[in-house]
C-alpha cells in the first residue's frame, strides 16, 4: 500500500519541476539575442510503478507516483544542421569564385577602355597604322622606325600590366586563404580544448556511465553552453570545407575535414597551404595524418591541445621541401587537393576549394595527373600569354635568320609559355636596329621603300591567328582585336554563371536555415505560451498541494472525533 504521504511527495516533485521549467523558460528568453544559443526545454517523463524483480506494477495501490524531470536538453535536427553546412560550403565555394572573377572581369573591362581612355583594340590598331605609315612614305626613315618600335611598345606593355593586375588578383587570394588556412586551424584546436571541458563537464554532472568497461554519457544532455560553442564552431568550419562530425559515447566530438580526421577527443590536426615553384606557383594543401595501431587506437599524427606549431611549407617541383614543425609529435602528411578513388575531389567544396579553382585552374591550358580545368585566374593568363606567344612567334617568323622583333624569354633566356607575357617585350634586335621591319638583310639600304616585311607583319595582325600553348589540341582563331573580345565575352559568361549559382544556393541556404532556426532559435511567442502553461501548472499544484494538506489534516486530526 502507498504511502499517506504519497501524494505530497508528487506534487512536491511536480512544484520543482514546474519551477525549473519556469527557470528554463526565463533563459531562453534571456538568450534571444544570444549568437549561437539553442533553446532548452526540461525533459519530463512519468514515474513508472516498479515492484521488485516482477518489473512494471500497474496496480492501483502503486499508481499516480507522478513525474520526474529527467534532464535539460537543446532542441536540435541533425538534419537541418547538416543541409545548412552543406548549402553554406556550397555558397562559400561559389562566392570565392565570383568575388576573383568579378575582380579579373574588372582587369578585362581594363583591356576595353584602359586608364588612359584607349582600349586595346586601339592600342594594336595605332600598332598597325605606324606600320602602313612606315611602308607608304619613306621605308627606310629611321624616325617612322622608332614610331612604330613606340607604338609596339605601348603594345608589350599593355599586356605586361594586365598579367601584373591578374598577378596582384593572385596575391589577393593567396593571402584570404592563408587567413582561411589560419582560422581553420584555429578551430582545430579551440575543438580539442572545448572536447576536454566537455567530457569533463559530463563526468563532473554525473551524466557518465560504465557499460561493460565502455563508457557512454547521456548525449541529449549536459554541457549544453559548451556544446553551443562546439556547433558554432562547426557552422563556421562548414565554410571553408567539407567536414563531417560524430558525437562520441563520450560525449566529446570527432570532426572530419576533407575526409581526413582533424579533431579526435583533445586532440587535433593543423593544416597546411604547400605551393609548386617555380611560378606561377600553384597552390595545394596538406592535412596532418592520423596514425593508428594494430587495434585501430589513435597513436600519433593530431597535436596535443596544450602544443603549438608552425605553419608547414613545402616547396614541391622546381625546389627543395621544407616542413617547419615545432613539435616532434606531428604525423606524416597527406595533400588534400588531389582526388580520391572514383575521381572525386577530396577537398569538394567550402571557399578552400574556390581558391583552389581560380587560383589555379587553366581551363584548356590544363597539364599533369590531376589538372585544375576550372576557367580559374591562371587561364586568363594563359590567354594573354598565349597572345604573347603567337604574337612573338608569328612575327619572328618573318625575319628568320635576321633577328627578333618581339620575344618573352625570362633572365635565365628561356622562353617559358607560363610567364611569356609577364616577359613580353620587344627585342633588343629590333631596338638596336630600328629599319629591321623594312631591310632586316641591309641589301637595299639605299632604296626608295621595301614593303615586303612590313606587309608581312600587317597579315599577322589582320588575319586570324591561333592561340595556345603548343599543347592545346584545339587552339582558337582570332584576330587580336577580336582576341581580346572574345575573353571578356567568355569572363561575363563565366561571372553570370557563377552569380546565378551563387544566388540559387543562397535561396536554398535562406531556406534552410529558417527551417533551423524554428527548431532551435528562441521564439518569444513560444515562450510566453510556455510561461503562462508553466505558472498555470504552478498555481494547480499548489494548489493540489493545499487541498492534499487538508485531506491529511481531516484524517489526522478529526479522525474519532464525533461532530467533526
Amino acid at each position: 500500500m502507498a504511502s499517506s504521504f504519497l501524494g505530497l511527495y508528487v506534487q512536491r516533485e511536480a512544484l520543482l519541476i514546474s519551477q525549473k521549467a519556469l527557470d528554463i523558460t526565463g533563459n531562453n528568453i534571456s538568450n534571444i539575442n544570444t549568437p549561437g544559443y539553442t533553446r532548452q526545454r526540461v525533459d519530463i517523463c512519468s514515474v513508472a510503478n516498479v515492484k521488485g524483480s516482477l518489473g512494471y506494477n500497474t496496480s492501483i495501490t502503486l499508481a499516480g507516483k507522478g513525474s520526474e524531470a529527467v534532464g535539460v536538453a537543446q532542441i536540435r535536427d541533425r538534419l537541418l544542421d547538416t543541409k545548412v553546412r552543406n548549402y553554406s560550403g556550397d555558397l562559400c565555394n561559389v562566392g570565392t569564385k565570383m568575388s576573383a572573377l568579378s575582380d579579373v572581369e574588372d582587369v578585362f573591362d581594363a583591356i576595353e577602355t584602359d586608364e588612359l581612355g584607349a582600349s586595346f583594340a586601339a592600342i594594336v590598331n595605332q600598332f598597325k597604322e605606324s606600320l602602313q605609315s612606315f611602308s607608304v612614305d619613306n621605308a627606310d626613315r629611321v624616325e617612322m622606325a622608332n614610331i612604330a618600335i613606340n607604338n609596339a611598345e605601348s603594345l608589350v606593355q599593355a599586356i605586361v600590366n594586365y598579367d601584373s593586375k591578374l598577378t596582384d588578383i593572385s596575391e589577393q587570394v593567396l593571402g584570404d586563404t592563408q587567413a582561411t588556412v589560419d582560422r581553420a586551424n584555429a578551430i582545430f584546436a579551440e575543438m580539442g580544448s572545448l572536447n576536454k571541458q566537455i567530457k569533463d563537464a559530463y563526468i563532473s554532472m554525473g551524466y557518465i556511465e560504465s557499460d561493460e568497461g565502455n563508457y557512454h554519457v547521456m548525449n541529449d544532455y549536459g554541457p549544453l553552453e559548451l556544446k553551443d560553442q562546439f556547433h558554432s564552431l562547426l557552422d563556421e568550419l562548414s565554410q571553408y570545407g567539407n567536414m563531417h562530425v560524430k558525437e562520441e559515447n563520450d560525449g566529446t566530438f570527432t570532426v572530419e575535414f576533407a575526409n581526413q580526421l582533424v579533431v579526435s577527443n583533445d586532440k587535433y590536426a593543423q593544416m597546411a597551404i604547400t605551393m609548386e615553384n617555380p611560378k606561377p606557383t600553384e597552390l595545394g594543401y596538406e592535412i596532418t595524418q592520423v596514425q593508428y595501431d594494430a587495434d585501430g587506437e589513435i597513436v600519433g599524427g593530431l597535436y596535443n591541445k596544450d602544443e603549438w606549431y608552425d605553419m608547414n611549407v613545402k616547396f614541391g617541383t622546381g625546389g627543395d621541401e621544407q616542413i617547419l614543425v615545432r613539435s616532434g609529435n606531428a604525423g606524416a602528411t597527406v595533400d588534400i587537393t588531389g582526388k580520391n578513388a572514383k575521381d572525386a575531389y577530396i577537398l569538394d567544396t567550402g571557399s578552400l576549394r574556390g581558391s583552389l579553382d581560380v587560383y589555379n585552374g587553366r581551363g584548356i591550358f590544363a597539364e599533369g595527373a590531376e589538372p585544375n580545368a576550372y576557367q580559374g585566374i591562371e587561364y586568363y593568363r594563359d590567354m594573354l600569354n598565349s597572345f604573347a606567344r603567337t604574337m612573338t612567334n608569328e612575327m619572328n617568323k618573318i625575319f628568320d635568320g635576321y633577328g627578333k622583333v618581339f620575344t618573352y624569354e625570362n633572365p635565365d633566356g628561356v622562353s617559358d609559355f607560363r610567364t611569356a607575357a609577364e616577359n613580353f617585350r620587344v627585342a633588343d634586335d629590333w631596338k638596336d636596329y630600328p629599319e629591321l621591319i623594312s631591310n632586316p638583310t641591309k641589301a637595299n639600304e639605299f632604296a626608295e621603300l621595301d614593303n615586303t616585311y612590313i606587309q608581312k607583319m600587317l597579315g599577322v595582325l589582320n588575319t586570324p591567328q591561333e592561340y595556345g600553348n603548343g599543347n592545346v589540341s584545339d587552339p582558337q582563331e582570332f584576330t587580336p582585336e577580336k582576341f581580346v573580345a572574345h575573353i571578356c565575352d567568355n569572363l561575363g559568361s563565366q561571372v553570370e554563371y557563377e552569380t546565378g549559382v551563387y544566388e540559387a544556393t543562397d535561396i536554398m541556404l535562406t531556406s534552410v536555415e529558417t527551417a533551423r532556426s524554428e527548431v532551435m532559435d528562441v521564439s518569444m511567442g513560444e515562450e510566453g505560451i510556455n510561461m503562462m502553461n508553466y505558472q498555470k501548472w504552478y498555481n494547480a499544484i499548489s494548489r493540489m498541494i493545499t487541498t492534499l494538506d487538508e485531506a491529511l489534516d481531516k484524517l489526522i486530526n478529526g479522525t474519532g472525533r464525533v461532530g467533526l
